[in-house]
């Protein structure tokens, strides 16, 4: 077995019970908890809680996936901390209220793992960045002895695809994300970014939580599916590609890998890499789509999409009715292109870099799609 094998199981559903099974199933199909962790150290479980979202909603990772991992991490070491950098403020009081609504915090009591509420920040070096050769990250996930991210797999409007490299876009302590989004709009620089981030930050192991994931108009709006898969391996872009497999997809429709290829940090397909346990043949989707608004960029040279895109890229468009005019998505916005009048959050389009942060962290789902007149008469809106 290469260092670059996964593993792949089948679980249909989120039972205490069958989740464990699967987990354990990985785990021990690429050599058991106890080959990348050791008694006595420190383990970070990095999932994915960028917002306060129950845990059916497809957004963040699963509880009963967490609990798995945990409970197998716990018969290595006692040493275990669940935590993430949601989407907004770094702070105890927003990290308690996400902790709860996921779930984390129930699986922190039942299995006395600890829940990550140190908010320091450390610079760290990336000498072989793309884009940055230094890097805010969290402190925690850092000064741990072993860090293991367990993501979950969701579309996601700005790179088409949340998966096992961008989970750690998390070890971004909370407003230092929009800096960093703000400094890298274009969509190429922002991957080239989120692997340098991954690079930095390089977790020991990484786990997927696909039983359900989200496809369609991203995270906040898209639509919860099935796919039965959980997986694991030390390679992260391996697991990248075997997730976009799974899901019926070009490497090239997932931004972040085709960042990663371009740069050649993998290769591409799955080719390259052992799959153990279940055959993907088995658990291929057939039916997931991606956000309709990537689709435009596609379709035209970067030396047009950076000063027309407005005219043909879709942008957000606050809902009314569903906004409340809460005026957060103006405070996190890395161009301050939103405000809020009349009670209804605006967005600025000359403005709007169409990262799509307010939609990913609206609470609300208040955030719609506003799709230019051109772009519908060129046949660039899909569906």
């Amino acid at each position: 077995m290469g260092s670059d094998a996964v593993a792949l199981s089948r679980c249909d559903e989120y039972r205490g019970e069958q989740v464990a099974r699967s987990v354990a199933r990985v785990l021990d199909l690429v050599g058991g908890a106890d080959n990348f962790v050791r008694p006595g150290e420190s383990v970070f479980v990095k999932v994915n809680a960028v917002i306060a979202a129950a845990p059916d909603s497809g957004i963040t990772t699963h509880p009963e996936v967490v609990r798995a991992v945990v409970s197998q991490l716990m018969k290595v070491t006692d040493r275990v901390i669940i935590g993430d950098s949601p989407g907004g403020p770094f702070n105890r009081t927003l990290l308690k209220r996400v902790y709860e609504k996921t779930g984390f915090a129930e699986v922190a009591r039942q299995t006395g793992a600890e829940l990550a509420m140190d908010t320091g920040v450390v610079e760290v070096s990336v000498p072989d960045g793309a884009k940055v050769k230094r890097l805010t990250l969290c402190r925690s996930m850092v000064e741990a002895d072993r860090l293991v991210s367990v993501s979950k797999l969701k579309t996601n409007r700005f790179m088409n695809l949340t998966g096992p490299v961008k989970n750690m876009y998390g070890s971004v302590p909370g407003m230092n994300k929009f800096v960093y989004h703000s400094r890298f709009e274009d969509e190429r620089d922002f991957a080239d970014f989120i692997v340098d981030v991954y690079m930095a930050a390089r977790p020991a192991f990484s786990i997927v939580d696909a039983v359900e994931v989200v496809h369609g108009e991203g995270a906040r709006n898209g639509t919860v599916k099935k796919m039965n898969a959980i997986a694991a391996g030390r390679d992260a872009f391996a697991l990248e590609n075997l997730m976009v497999d799974l899901a019926g997809l070009e490497p090239s429709d997932d931004k972040v890998l085709a960042a990663a290829i371009r740069g050649g940090v993998c290769e591409s397909g799955t080719g390259w890499f052992e799959v153990l346990g279940d055959d993907p043949d088995g658990l291929r989707v057939t039916d997931f789509q991606l956000p309709a608004r990537n689709f435009f960029s596609e379709h035209l040279p970067a030396t047009i999409t950076g000063r027309f895109s407005r005219f043909y890229t879709a942008t957000p468009r606050p809902v009314p009715g569903a906004c409340t005019g809460c005026g957060k998505c103006a405070e996190m916005c890395p161009r301050q292109a939103i405000s809020v009048r009349d009670g209804l959050a605006r967005v600025d389009r000359q403005k709007c870099i169409r990262c799509w942060c307010c939609d990913e962290l609206c609470e609300q789902q208040a955030i719609g799609i506003r799709t230019p007149m051109l772009a519908r008469m060129a046949g660039l809106h899909r569906g």
